[in-house]
């Protein structure tokens, strides 16, 4: 996290508040005493992910002296079990935890060491699951593990067993259901209506079918006809929370998260929405969706992890950025937006790099009762907030490359391309400087750097030059200065890319997907926002990392295309090596 270097001092009332930051010029005040000073700290709380940073700021009232000593849990400048903070107030966490760590961050004035403020820190070990493996008393909350309490397979000696996650409850006709996946409750499309379903899922009982049976299949959507993985299952009364709360989706107390039902609406996806979900492998995580409208290819098996594969495609999903998102197991749990609660998906597949979902409106659509029409309705509450850890980071699709990875050819190529339009592209008084580097929606491949400055106006960049991507950064213009990213201290800059923009690239893909998947290492095919260019959207192309491929287009009619390199799509063993996936030499997950 970037520390704050500014003048920080301003006029309150008849006085001065002073910020004690790192860089602050103290001003003199009208009138002052030490005695009568006081302190605040902001934050008051905080949620921080283990080995993460938080900022914390002391504003100081009555004192020309704003310097102020900080520890956490009574250790001048913290300890490597309780995490450090330095005379700035820069916290980082520590690295390595249990589940949960509550800290109490301490700042104490030194001109009057009477005077202090505390601050709460709660410490979260992202992905760990923990809570949502365990056997629940009744009635139980969802976000659980869980499933059919039949899915099993035998070989030989062998029984492997399977389980996902109860992921939300939902309402119709006054009865309730637990909504999760297909392949989690109706076994792969082959599960007779009534079968139970049990908390924890097999997998957590050691295959044994002693889990409390909280629910009965009622209703599938076909796998290969609805476009759908989902299914509900009938509500045994009392074994449910009526409220449909999910784990770690309310407040802290306790020590940790509590429970809390999502909210009871629904929100659109949309490219870069800030996202949470709660599942039985890793727990509460929180990403944000990398794209939206997309068609994939995923694999199948026809048993639990076993049996023959066969490969499904879905349109219109959304995919979810991060690798820490989700792993096998997490099948079945809702998605939704981290700021509101709002439903957003329901995810059922993923690869190492992304998590799939079913749109959450295109689930309930597709277990309407098919006798009344009746559409099931998401349990919930008033919209809040997820207590997402404040800086939990989103991990990269594909590793970025400096311009000395690429080849020398391809350097050649871009500089040519810069060297030739360099002076009609400089035109635009927006553009004030070029280079050559790697692009950024396919770090593979070099690109035309143009620097932009920020917040004028300017001519359309074109997605490439003579066959050579094109890359935009908007920064500062600064003379004095070597042309880079924006300096340390200066927020980041957000580009919002036009509803017609999107529009246009989502019918750009639907026209070119068939196309563009008839290349079997193309798994999938969506809209994003152009990472070379933010205010712009791509077509996103998920490129299987082992299956040899075609040249990619740099654009398609105008819209840019973006590069990610994944495993393939699977609704079963994502996220976790080979070797672990037998969890023991009877006991398997999704």
């Amino acid at each position: 996290m970037m520390q704050i270097r500014t003048l920080c001092s301003m006029i309150v009332g008849a006085g001065v508040v002073s910020f004690a930051i790192s860089g602050c010029v103290p001003i003199k005040l009208l009138s002052e005493n030490p005695q009568n000073a006081r302190v605040t700290v902001s934050p008051r709380d905080a949620v921080v992910q283990a080995g993460q940073t938080q900022q914390f700021l002391a504003i100081v009232f009555g004192s020309s002296n704003t310097a102020v000593n900080w520890s956490v849990n009574g250790v001048l400048g913290g300890s490597a079990a309780v995490g450090t903070i330095t005379d700035t107030g820069l916290y980082t966490s520590p690295s390595k935890i249990n589940d949960w760590l509550a800290v109490s961050i301490l700042a104490v004035l030194q001109a009057n060491p009477s005077k202090s403020a505390t601050a709460n820190v709660k410490i979260f070990k992202q992905g760990t699951g923990a809570a949502n493996q365990a056997r629940q008393s009744l009635p139980i909350k969802l976000g659980t593990s869980g499933g059919n309490a039949r899915d099993l397979s035998v070989g030989g000696d062998t029984v492997a067993c399977c389980s996902g996650t109860l992921g939300a409850l939902v309402q119709r006709g006054g009865v309730q259901y637990v909504l999760s996946n297909n392949h989690v409750l109706a076994r792969w499309d082959q599960a007779a209506l009534g079968e139970a379903i049990s908390q924890p899922g097999l997998v957590d009982t050691s295959c044994n079918s002693d889990g409390i049976v909280v629910a009965h299949l009622l209703q599938t959507a076909s796998l290969r006809t609805s476009n759908v993985d989902a299914a509900l299952a009938a509500v045994v009364p009392g074994a449910v929370d009526p409220t449909g709360s999910i784990l770690e989706f309310g407040t802290f107390g306790g020590g940790a998260i509590q429970p809390a039902p999502p909210s009871d609406s629904i929100a659109e996806p949309a490219v870069s929405m800030r996202v949470a979900k709660s599942g039985r492998s890793t727990g509460l995580t929180c990403s944000v969706i990398g794209a939206i409208h997309a068609d994939v290819r995923v694999n199948y098996a026809t048993a639990c992890n076993s049996g023959t594969t066969f490969i499904l495609t879905f349109t219109n999903q959304v995919i979810v950025d991060g690798a820490g998102f989700s792993a096998f197991g997490d099948s079945g749990a809702l998605i939704v937006d981290a700021q509101t609660a709002r439903s957003v998906a329901l995810m059922y597949a993923g690869s190492a790099t992304v998590t799939l979902a079913n749109p959450i409106q295109d689930v309930l659509t597709a277990l309407r009762d098919l006798s009344s029409g009746a559409v099931p309705v998401l349990v919930g509450g008033s919209p809040h907030p997820i207590a997402c850890p404040s800086s939990a980071g989103v991990a990269a699709q594909t590793p970025a490359l400096s311009a000395s990875a690429l080849s020398d050819n391809q350097l050649a190529v871009a500089i040519r391309a810069k060297d030739k339009y360099a002076n009609q592209l400089m035109a635009d008084p927006a553009v004030f400087a070029m280079d050559v580097g790697a692009s950024d929606d396919n770090p593979g491949e070099a690109a035309v750097v143009l620097y932009l400055e920020e917040g004028k106006q300017h001519v359309k960049i074109p997605a490439e030059l003579d066959g050579v991507r094109t890359k935009v950064i908007f920064t500062t213009r600064l003379p004095a200065r070597a042309v880079g990213p924006q300096p340390p201290g200066a927020p980041p800059a957000r580009h919002s890319v036009p509803q017609d923009e999107v529009l246009h690239a989502v019918a750009v893909k639907d026209t070119y997907v068939e196309q563009l998947m008839a290349d079997p290492a193309i798994i999938g095919v969506g809209v994003s926002v152009s990472n070379d260019n933010p205010e712009e959207a791509a077509v996103v192309l998920f490129v299987e990392q082992s299956a040899p491929t075609r040249s990619l287009p740099l654009q398609i009619d105008g819209e840019r295309t973006k590069v990610i390199i994944t495993d393939a799509f699977r609704a079963y063993g994502w996220n976790e090596p080979a070797a672990k996936a037998c969890r023991s030499k009877d006991k398997r997950g999704h």
